[in-house]
């Protein structure tokens, strides 16, 4: 009997852990599993200067409100921060939306090393708008926008007892991008926030070709 417990309580804690380790963000820049990455442990809330003040979330996920992926569009562009904890870098990238489509990825790195990475779209579907995130390796999963009004929107999800949400914020005249994470299973609300600033990122998506020296010029026979 002890055995059954235990291993039930595995089981939950495991489906608790991936929930977590796969709610996102960002944007992704970012996403609960870069959290958790960054903290150590889930039950940390990274504290940055700037990062929104979301109060006491909703403990389900809340119905799909009307939007459209164009209205995002001051959520595009590239976005970094770094950790305050163990200064981790952060990196989202937003393309414009699309045919309905707003494509990003996130990445997080340290010391040279890669700790994770994050692909996301946000897509219209019907008369709202729906974020898919793929972290990592871990399982994909789709929320749904809750919340939209100008330069804010959250999305999502409530599986079982636990829900995962994740909120944009533009603020600062667009040039910060406040990202909020929780995952809340009863009581227990844990999570992270971030303010990416807007950055220069040439750097990150190309190397400008050499440029090449003219040679001396060939030699002409009389």
């Amino acid at each position: 009997m002890y055995d059954f417990h235990r291993n039930q309580q595995l089981k939950s804690m495991n489906s608790l852990l991936r929930s977590f380790a796969a709610c996102c963000g960002v944007a992704c820049f970012s996403s609960l599993g870069f959290a958790q990455a960054i903290t150590g442990s889930t039950s940390s809330t990274v504290q940055m200067e700037g990062a929104p003040k979301t109060g006491l979330p909703p403990s389900v996920a809340g119905k799909p409100v009307p939007g459209t992926v164009a209205k995002l569009d001051w959520m595009s562009g590239c976005w970094e921060t770094v950790s305050e904890q163990d200064k981790s870098t952060l990196r989202e990238i937003w393309l414009l939306p699309k045919t309905g489509n707003m494509l990003g990825m996130g990445q997080i790195e340290r010391g040279g090393k890669s700790l994770g990475w994050e692909a996301m779209r946000l897509y219209d579907e019907g008369d709202t708008v729906k974020a898919w995130q793929r972290p990592g390796e871990r399982s994909e999963f789709t929320m749904a926008m809750e919340t939209f009004s100008e330069g804010f929107a959250s999305f999502a999800i409530t599986e079982g007892d636990t829900t995962t949400r994740v909120t944009y914020q533009r603020r600062e005249d667009g040039t910060v991008l406040a990202v909020s994470f929780r995952l809340i299973k009863g009581e227990n609300r844990r999570g992270a926030d971030f303010a990416f600033k807007r950055v220069d990122c040439s750097a990150w998506l190309t190397t400008m070709p050499t440029t090449r020296e003219p040679g001396p010029a060939a030699a002409t026979k009389p």
